[in-house]
């Protein structure tokens, strides 16, 4: 099983082209620092702040998940919500991707939900004292993910694919 993420960051991402190859360097790298005071330093113990993020996940030592978010800050935040929606709720790898999204921006603090979410829950959430808001339609990041099906027999595995509807993107399990 492979995550496989292609993400330049900024625009063409670092302009270099390999020779022979016809792609891209990417510059992911762009948000970090040599400022010794900037949380995202680049340092021995410091986990500075990049957004691509693959999760694999396995069930008693075997691979069970691999899944993977494009899509900027949304990335951690969209593969937690896949995993809630795979493992506690029991949804499928399609409708796991297509199911109802939000979105947090640490900055302003403030949450931003999809539409039929946001009808949902929102106005109870903004009662309670939180800032949120509809998307006014959905929240950017593609999903991808394969899951190994195992055969109760034990004989072979199925593996079954899911990808989101929001971006481009696919995911092949065979």
């Amino acid at each position: 099983m492979v995550s496989w993420i292609d993400s330049n960051f900024a625009a063409f991402g670092s302009g270099i082209t390999i020779p022979g190859y016809g792609f891209v360097l990417h510059n992911r790298g762009g948000l970090f620092t040599l400022d010794p005071n900037s949380p995202n330093v680049i340092a021995p113990h410091k986990r500075p702040y990049n957004t691509l993020s693959a999760v694999f996940v396995t069930q008693d030592g075997s691979p069970l998940l691999m899944t993977g978010q494009h899509g900027s800050d949304q990335q951690g935040m969209g593969n937690m919500q896949v995993l809630v929606n795979i493992l506690d709720l029991g949804a499928n790898l399609q409708a796991a991707g297509d199911m109802a999204r939000f979105t947090h921006n640490q900055v302003s603090n403030t949450l931003q939900l999809e539409s039929q979410l946001f009808n949902l829950v929102g106005q109870d959430l903004i009662k309670m004292g939180h800032k949120a808001s509809s998307a006014g339609g959905e929240i950017a990041g593609g999903y991808q993910g394969i899951m190994v099906v195992p055969d109760p027999a034990g004989s072979h595995r199925t593996y079954r694919a899911g990808s989101n509807f929001r971006e481009d993107g696919d995911s092949i399990g065979w």
